[in-house]
Formats: C-alpha cells, structure tokens, sequence
C-alpha cells in the first residue's frame, strides 16, 4: 500500500505534545525530501513517541533507510521548558551541549522574537550524529519545534539553499 506523504505531513504536524500547537512548513522546497515523502518506503521513517513530552521523527532524504542515513530531516516537538525563556536561549543551550562533545562553529542565519535559525559545522567529530546541521529552532505558547536538516557531508549549494527555504517557512498554527 502506499505512504501517501500528506498523511504523513498530518501526523507530524498534530503530533505536537497535548497538540498545544503546530508546526506548518513548506516539505515541496526541498526536492529530494518531497520524493521520499512521495515514494511510500517506511523504511525511509522513523517515528518516536516513547516519551510523550518529546516526539521525534526522522525523515532520512540521502540513505538506505532512517536508521543508515547520510542527509536527513528530523522534527522534535517538545513541551516548552519552564528553564528555557526562548528560541535564542534554546539555541545558547544546544550549542554549549554540542561543545561539550566536540569542536564546531556555529553561525545565526535568522532570528526573530520566536525562532533562530543556525547553522553548525562540527568536523571529525564521532559524537555528533553529523558533521553538518541546519536548525530552526520555533518557541510557542505551549510547545516548541526544532527542524534539523542533518548532513554527514557537505551540502551542495542548491541543496542548501532550499533546505533553508524550507526552514524559513516554518510557522505555527
């Protein structure tokens, strides 16, 4: 049978912890993202929802499947932190978290009073998923999202052109 992606989409959007809010963005503006979500391979899907507070998917775009992935999508929602006071706050935390395990350089794309998007590239280092990550980070009233586009390589120019533009249209609802 068939994965039909807009089922898909719905899930992921209204999987958001006591479906407080959701998180709307644009999948068509990466190619590559759009044809796995159109193919039907589940293998290609990963959902977590051991921890309610706390839902993961991961969409492997580049890869044999979600678990052997060279470029991949993965959405988080998660309950807001009542230690976190924002988007630039979440953003602080993951870098210091992501520099306690490894040299990487960081760099702020976009921000605004509810999200920050950014860039990490952290090299040779077996303890981050991949070398290279595009996030964006969006604080809610109740809940939060991060888009992390994760590469083991490099990401051709195109390529990360449209992964931002993806990010970019990443709104709550």
């Amino acid at each position: 049978m068939r994965f039909h992606w807009a089922i898909l989409v719905a899930a992921l959007l209204t999987a958001s912890p006591a479906r407080a809010e959701r998180l709307q963005f644009d999948h068509r503006l990466y190619p590559p993202l759009q044809q796995v979500l159109d193919s039907g391979n589940k293998d290609m899907i990963d959902f977590n929802s051991k921890n309610p507070t706390r839902l993961v998917d991961l969409i492997a775009v580049k890869g044999k499947s979600a678990k052997a992935w060279s470029e991949a999508l993965e959405i988080v929602s998660i309950v807001r932190p009542g230690d976190v006071s924002g988007a630039q706050d979440w953003m602080a935390l993951m870098q210091k978290q992501s520099l306690g395990r490894c040299k990487a350089e960081f760099s702020v794309i976009a921000q605004d009073a509810n999200s920050v998007t950014f860039e990490r590239h952290s090299r040779d280092c077996r303890a981050e998923r991949a070398n290279h990550g595009l996030y964006r980070l969006v604080a809610g009233k109740r809940s939060w999202f991060q888009l992390s586009v994760l590469s083991k390589g490099e990401l051709a120019a195109e390529a990360r052109t449209q992964w931002l533009a993806l990010l970019a249209s990443a709104r709550l609802e």
